[in-house]
Formats: C-alpha cells, sequence, structure tokens
C-alpha cells in the first residue's frame, strides 16, 4: 500500500494541532543532527530536486478536507529537509488556495541564503527555521552538516530571509546540555537571533528519543535560566496536551494505517496518538502494543515518558 504523504493531525508543542505534509523523501536532509528524533542521515545533500510529491499531496489534503479536517496549522516537514524540494512554492500556494488554515513550513534554515528558496517561501504563514549554534566549531558539532554547508552562510541567509518574509518567524534552538549551554555561548545566540529579528525563541531540549544516546536534556530551572538569558522573546516549548474537544477529530476509528503513518515522522507517546488521532488513550496503547509485539513498532523510554517508535527498517 502506497504510503500517504500527510500524516495526523499531531499535537504540536508550537502549532497546536499540526496536520503534517511530508514533503520530501525519507531523511533527504542537508544535516545529521545529533539530537534528530528520527533518526541518522546516512548521507547528507544539498541537491535540490523535484520529488514529484506536489498533486498526491493536493489529492490527500482534498480527501482530508472534504472529510471535515480540524487544525490549527497544515505543516510541511516530515521525514527531511522540505526546502530541498524544488515544489515546495507550489505546495504553499496550492494549500492556500484550498483552504485558510494558516500554512507552516519545519526548516533547519541551511538553504535560506538561497533566493529561490526565499521565493518559494514567501505564500506561508510561519517559518519555524533551527538555530543551534553560536559558532562554526559548535555548529559541526551538533549538526555535523554537509560539507558545502557553513555556519556563517546559514547565519546570513538566516538574516536575508526575515529581512524579505512577511510571515512570522519562529527560530527553535535546541540544547544539548554541556554541548550549547554555556553563558558565553547563550549570550553569542541571544546575538545571532538579534541579528535575525525573528519573532520568537523557542528553547527545546531531548524530550523525544534522540539519534544519538549520548545527547543529554537540560532540565527545567536551566532552561529556564536560558530562557532569562536569551530575552523576552525565548519561551520553553513545553509538551502540549490538547485540551479543546473541538479541536479533535472525533469518532474515529483507530486504524493500524494511521498510527504508523504517525511514528514514521516522529516517536508518540500514548498520549500523543490519542491527542493527534481523536481517540480515547487506552485504545491508543492497545494498538500500540500490539503493533510493539508484532515487532512492527519499538518502545523506548525518555525520561518519565514511553515512546512509540517506527523502526528505520519499516520506513
Amino acid at each position: 500500500m502506497k504510503k500517504s504523504l500527510l500524516y495526523g493531525p499531531v499535537t504540536s508543542r508550537r502549532l497546536g494541532l499540526s496536520l503534517g505534509i511530508d514533503a520530501v523523501a525519507y531523511k533527504a536532509c542537508t544535516l545529521d543532527c545529533i539530537y534528530c528524533q528520527i533518526g541518522r542521515t546516512k548521507k547528507t545533500t544539498v541537491e535540490r530536486r523535484d520529488f514529484g510529491r506536489a498533486d498526491t499531496i493536493f489529492t490527500e489534503l482534498a480527501g482530508r478536507l472534504e472529510d471535515g479536517l480540524r487544525a490549527d496549522h497544515i505543516t510541511i516537514g516530515g521525514s527531511g529537509e522540505p526546502t530541498l524540494n524544488t515544489e515546495i512554492g507550489k505546495i504553499i500556494s496550492g494549500i492556500r488556495r484550498m483552504t485558510d488554515i494558516p500554512v507552516a513550513v519545519l526548516t533547519n534554515g541551511t538553504l535560506l541564503w538561497d533566493p529561490a528558496v526565499q521565493d518559494a517561501l514567501m505564500d506561508a504563514d510561519v517559518v519555524l527555521p533551527s538555530l543551534d549554534a553560536a559558532d562554526e566549531e559548535t555548529f559541526q558539532r551538533i549538526n555535523r552538516p554537509h560539507p558545502d554547508i557553513s555556519f556563517q552562510r546559514t547565519v546570513d541567509g538566516l538574516v536575508s530571509f526575515s529581512g524579505r518574509f512577511g510571515g512570522s518567524i519562529w527560530l527553535e534552538v535546541f540544547l544539548v546540555d554541556s554541548v550549547n549551554t554555556s553563558d558565553r555561548h547563550l549570550e553569542k545566540l541571544k546575538s545571532i537571533a538579534d541579528r535575525i529579528g525573528c519573532d520568537k525563541i523557542h528553547l527545546n531540549t531531548a524530550v523525544r528519543p534522540p539519534a544519538e544516546g549520548f545527547v543529554s536534556p537540560l532540565g527545567q530551572e536551566a532552561l529556564e535560566e536560558a530562557t532569562r538569558r536569551i530575552g523576552n522573546k525565548a519561551e520553553v516549548i513545553a509538551e502540549f496536551r490538547d485540551e479543546k474537544g473541538n479541536t479533535r477529530q472525533s469518532e474515529k476509528k483507530l486504524l493500524e494505517s494511521d498510527l504508523i503513518g504517525m511514528l514514521r515522522r516522529r516517536p508518540c507517546t500514548a498520549a500523543d496518538i490519542a491527542a493527534g488521532l481523536g481517540v480515547e488513550e487506552s485504545a491508543a496503547q492497545v494498538l500500540a502494543g500490539r503493533l510493539a509485539a508484532d515487532g512492527r513498532v519499538e518502545i523506548r523510554e525518555s525520561g518519565s515518558e514511553t515512546y512509540y517508535v517506527c523502526p528505520v527498517q519499516s520506513l
């Protein structure tokens, strides 16, 4: 059976109830970040190409809208770097013609120096780029970029894009304990964020299982201290739990394909599954447990949470 390019809606710490769109092939990415929740990038790339997904995305979205889709955002991202898709501008403008639901783009920001990429994102409502480092050494250590990508070019691209873009820019900074968390590094990150001129700065840490086991999360107190150092635009993005019944799809049968579609893009707790698919948490636990027993889903512990993860070989 052909894999769907749409997944969720899933609960997002920043975007509420978010319908995801997978714009590129699995792990087609410019980076191999040590904290990536969907695993290692075997071969980084900077080659932009047509992944042939636009028409399929429009067809699938039309069906979801006809079924009464409720979502706070439609989010282009998925299991790789979406700006590698040369059709991303067509996808954004096409979605905007189909619905009033705001369009968000999750990107690592490494290609924003390219005017063609900037042009393609102009119709988005919100762009959420990442910046985890304040210097080349830390950039290499955390993000492990393609050889053609440099820290300075990435920052220059973010600054240039911000000067042109009319929507909102929410910068995400992923903090790894003892790697990019010193007072000096946080001060440098603040200075760069000020140059970019983003609307919000979201501080994140390793909540879900990361690509590398040595990645250590920051505690709540340390995250709050980092927020104070970076400034009043900064906030810790806590786990989102949907409490609005009218934003959830009701009376939806939980199918294996729905659950696998979610887990291909991100590890989820039973609560995440329940909120994203509009079912009882007990039903989510039963199905996820059955898939785990069959070897189609893995169970991983992270902190006090239990996550269900789609094995790499099944992607």
